[in-house]
């Protein structure tokens, strides 16, 4: 990064991001006040009294922790970059397509990232980047394979592949697949789905009992053999108009259970993605993210997030 671009980042105390319309508040460590806490980062992304955000995404870190592998430098560690996510309820999350595609973007913006290949480090271990136009924000994310195994998801009785079980809810028999890519997804396929549908039942099965620490929900309508549409409930956010692994967990359950082929496009309220699953069971997901603004805290503001006054 030259001196420039660290002047921009020490003069912003936040930049403010969207994917698909799923946004974020990005807050570089080297101008943070601290590191976020549940409270700080509920009151920054209220929509009424902060700034407003689906999450935040606190990073480039230089180090995880003493068990996510070998320390990373400051300035990425030869292209590595650690990131903490945070959905906008305060917990954490261990992984999030859009919000590490919209990191990767921030690192472009700022100069962390000179070259178009480089890793994004979570809780959930490495995602692989690949830009592909600089211009547009265009960047393709390797997310692994993703488990549909009980107890990656977070579900409770044995361990088992999550494919068509029957989930009972208020009454009512529910065909679900589950898969994790390290944060957990349950699909469920309807022949219509809408967004009365993912307000009405979505937080029903994100906080069932079968999932003690919740789980995001994606609601899919099968189009054709290459196009799904989605509605989605995150366990952290509520509904969101977009999300990368939901979009992945969509098109991976509707591959497994026979619907549709390798290449999937996601269709969500905010846009789409493509998804792509290749044989040895990898999948990636497209797409773009945006700037939308910077900024800096009010001093009122800045003194209740830091219980000090200006």
């Amino acid at each position: 990064m030259n001196t420039d671009e660290r002047r921009v980042c020490m003069d912003q105390d936040f930049t403010k991001y969207e994917a698909l319309g799923n946004d974020y508040l990005v807050i570089d460590p080297s101008a943070a006040w601290a590191s976020p806490t549940a409270d700080t980062v509920r009151m920054v992304t209220d929509r009424r009294r902060g700034v407003g955000a689906d999450g935040l995404l606190f990073g480039p870190l230089a180090d995880l922790g003493p068990d996510d592998g070998p320390p990373l430098t400051p300035d990425g560690g030869g292209g590595v970059f650690g990131l903490r996510i945070f959905n906008s309820d305060g917990t954490p999350c261990a992984r999030s397509g859009n919000g590490i595609r919209v990191f990767a973007r921030y690192l472009m913006d700022h100069g962390y990232a000179g070259a178009d290949d480089f890793t994004i480090r979570t809780d959930a271990g490495p995602t692989a980047v690949r830009v592909l136009d600089r211009a547009s924000g265009l960047i393709r994310l390797a997310l692994g394979p993703m488990s549909s195994s009980s107890r990656d998801v977070g579900a409770t009785g044995h361990d088992r592949p999550m494919l068509r079980e029957t989930l009972r809810v208020d009454g009512e028999d529910i065909e679900i697949t589950c898969l994790s890519d390290g944060n957990p997804h349950c699909v469920v396929v309807r022949e219509n789905v809408t967004p009365e549908l993912a307000h009405a039942l979505g937080p029903r099965i994100a906080g069932h009992p079968a999932f003690p620490g919740r789980i995001n929900v994606e609601f899919v309508q099968v189009r054709d053999h290459a196009t799904v549409r989605a509605e989605i409930w995150e366990r952290g956010a509520g509904y969101t108009l977009a999300s990368g692994s939901g979009a992945c967990a969509a098109a991976r359950a509707a591959q497994l259970l026979g619907l549709t082929g390798e290449k999937v496009t996601v269709e969500m309220p905010g846009g789409s993605l493509e998804v792509e699953t290749a044989r040895s069971g990898e999948v990636s997901v497209t797409g773009t993210a945006a700037q939308v603004a910077t900024g800096r805290w009010a001093p009122d503001f800045r003194a209740r997030l830091t219980g000090r006054r200006p």
